[in-house]
């Protein structure tokens, strides 16, 4: 039983990370019919920017968080203006936003390590103190994660669902032609899409650093297959079902290894039980959970 809990638990805050980064990608897919590979970079550039605004700079940790989500906005904005506005004017097709994604992720992430570094980082943080819930060890750290990833996804639901962009963000997904001669301002809409992409992907890698305890200028791309494949299992484009996608991934990689199952499987195997996963549901369900339906933020 404690093993269950424990391990419940870990799933639970893995998703949490995972639908977060998750719904990003999915918000700039549903409004912009790209699929950001650099999404998984922006977790770096988070979790990175963060520790030197803490052990450099001697920032508070929250500030640093803060700070670091603003960066990613920053990133994602410049990126906007100069490459992805362009390429939208120009007609650039499928294919060809796939192959300058993939770019940019490269990218971006040499010059994280070339800014910051290739060496591990770890944030000063109480990775010790845990809390006896059942007979599982709840760290500290983790139970801070989960609380405040929970906020930031309620925060980002009601967001989406009641303020007038978050509306007209939806109505663009929908039908942009529509919403485009209907009053909407568009330019308003993508810089807010990218704007919540780049904050949320930079939150997302705080949290992850967070919770590793040590981090590298590879987390990200590590994390980038799990992520998509919740943002696929979720419904691809629907913001709703990429953070459903995400908690049902994180829970059950961390059962994987659960020793009543068969003996689990080993911990480095548990992104291919996330696709595993993906491909069994996709048999059954070819749109994702939500089906074709909620194909919508």
């Amino acid at each position: 039983m404690a093993e269950f809990v424990q391990l419940l638990f870990n799933g639970l805050v893995e998703g949490s990370i995972f639908g977060i980064a998750a719904l990003g990608i999915s918000l700039v897919y549903s409004v912009l019919h790209l699929v950001n590979f650099a999404a998984g970079d922006f977790l770096t550039l988070g979790a990175f920017a963060a520790f030197f605004f803490v052990t450099s700079l001697h920032m508070p940790f929250i500030v640093a968080v803060v700070l670091s989500m603003i960066l990613g906005v920053v990133v994602s904005l410049i990126l906007e203006f100069l490459l992805w506005q362009k390429l939208r004017k120009s007609g650039a097709g499928m294919l060809a936003l796939f192959l300058v994604a993939t770019g940019v992720a490269f990218i971006l992430r040499q010059t994280i390590s070339l800014v910051f570094g290739s060496n591990s980082r770890k944030f000063d943080l109480d990775q010790l103190t845990t809390y006896e819930f059942l007979g599982a060890q709840i760290a500290k750290t983790q139970l801070i994660v989960l609380c405040c990833a929970s906020v930031a996804i309620t925060a980002i639901a009601l967001y989406i669902k009641k303020s007038t962009t978050g509306k007209n963000m939806r109505a663009y997904a929908d039908n942009s032609s529509l919403a485009a001669v209907s009053g909407i301002n568009v330019d308003r809409v993508i810089l807010a899409t990218w704007s919540i992409s780049g904050a949320f992907g930079a939150l997302a890698g705080v949290f992850q650093g967070t919770v590793q305890g040590q981090f590298t200028n590879g987390m990200g791309l590590d994390l980038l297959l799990s992520i998509l494949a919740a943002v696929v299992l979720g419904t691809i484009g629907d913001a709703y079902g990429a953070l459903i996608g995400g908690f049902v991934l994180g829970v059950v990689m961390e059962l994987s290894t659960w020793d009543a199952l068969f003996g689990g499987i080993p911990s480095t195997y548990k992104p291919v039980v996330a696709f595993a996963v993906l491909v069994i549901v996709l048999l059954f369900k070819p749109e994702g959970i939500f089906g074709v339906k909620a194909r919508k933020i």
